[in-house]
């Protein structure tokens, strides 16, 4: 499970296909959303996955007189990963995309990739609803979304099926639709992105 916390701040190469085969072996699976740790190298040099607790943002300000216009506005992040953990090609372009990866090792079945967020993000009694937040999925080299594009729906959203012994990867570039006038202030909420293997 990985979180990406989403804030709104003071209102006022060649291509590739970027699903990869990977060799079998014990049961496990591996997701990073923005930040992770790999090591002894990126997958094709022999690292291997280790735990990061880092929980990335995405966020902007939007200017008081442009508040609620329906100008949609790009988020930015503090996540400075471009480089893929499978082979070390630079997949994404932060600071505006966030670097998404999810493998699954097993004899059957697939892993799902889901992200569930809360219905509105807030700042005190204030709400913004998070569906105003949707994102696009591309990767340098490879326009096709293989983790689906979205909206947070406030629930959770299917994004990818990890066939068995398979890498997906992808960059997501968030944005906020500013169709809703809200109160100054600064608006927080956590989107969870889970990896799950039956």
């Amino acid at each position: 499970m990985a979180v990406l916390s989403c804030s709104l701040l003071s209102f006022a190469g060649s291509a590739h296909a970027w699903i990869f085969t990977i060799s079998s072996g014990t049961r496990e699976i591996y997701l990073q959303v923005g930040a992770g740790t790999y090591n002894g190298g990126d997958f094709l040099q022999g690292g291997t996955p280790g735990a990061n607790s880092t929980i990335n943002t995405v966020s902007l300000t939007v200017p008081g007189a442009s508040v609620g216009n329906g100008a949609a506005e790009t988020m930015t992040s503090n996540s400075a990963v471009a480089e893929s953990a499978y082979n070390g090609y630079a997949v994404c372009n932060p600071p505006t995309q966030v670097y998404i990866a999810a493998w699954s090792r097993a004899s059957s079945n697939s892993a799902t990739l889901t992200v569930s967020s809360p219905a509105s993000l807030t700042s005190g009694a204030e709400t913004i609803p998070f569906t105003q937040i949707s994102w696009t999925s591309t990767a340098n080299g490879d326009a096709t979304a293989d983790i689906a594009a979205g909206t947070f729906s406030g629930g959770s959203v299917a994004l990818a099926t990890v066939r068995k012994n398979t890498w997906v990867e992808d960059c997501l570039t968030f944005t906020y639709q500013n169709s809703t006038v809200a109160a100054a202030g600064t608006y927080t909420g956590e989107a969870v992105y889970t990896l799950s293997l039956p």
